[in-house]
């Protein structure tokens, strides 16, 4: 489900510059629900409870990068997304993971722009993009355990 809402964020994202908050509270409402229906289902009820210091904490380490002028607002909803679907250390991998893919993205826009001799500077990227990326290889990953 989170790449799934991964995508329609990235496909917004790339057309419209912008990450609608309905698709964002929506993902977030689903990801409550399916983890409290993956804790039951488990047998393991201090998941449920886990959830919400997880998104605290992940929301309190994004704040400097909003502040800044590092991510949107939308792509802080977008990261804390993870944090509500997947445990810590998943959601964890996710955001760095969004961070190095971001990263990459920057270095071939500038190779680009470097070979097409081009003087504008890259001022914004589309971080959801990154984001679909660093999903899909958290979700390789755990198909591969």
């Amino acid at each position: 489900m989170l790449a799934l809402l991964a995508g329609a964020a990235a496909w917004y994202d790339m057309r419209k510059d912008i990450i609608p908050n309905q698709l964002m509270i929506f993902g977030a409402g689903l990801g409550v629900v399916l983890r409290i229906a993956v804790s039951i289902s488990e047998r393991a009820p201090l998941h449920i409870l886990m959830m919400v210091p997880e998104v605290i904490l992940l929301f309190i380490c994004l704040c400097p990068f909003y502040r800044m002028g590092g991510l949107g607002a939308g792509d802080c909803k977008l990261l804390l997304m993870a944090g509500v679907f997947l445990p810590a250390k998943q959601a964890l991998f996710v955001v760095v993971g969004t961070f190095f893919a971001a990263a990459a993205e920057i270095l071939v826009l500038e190779l680009v722009r470097g070979i097409m001799r081009k003087k504008k500077r890259i001022k914004t990227i589309h971080f959801a993009p990154a984001f679909l990326m660093a999903v899909f290889i958290c979700l390789i990953e755990t198909l591969i355990k």
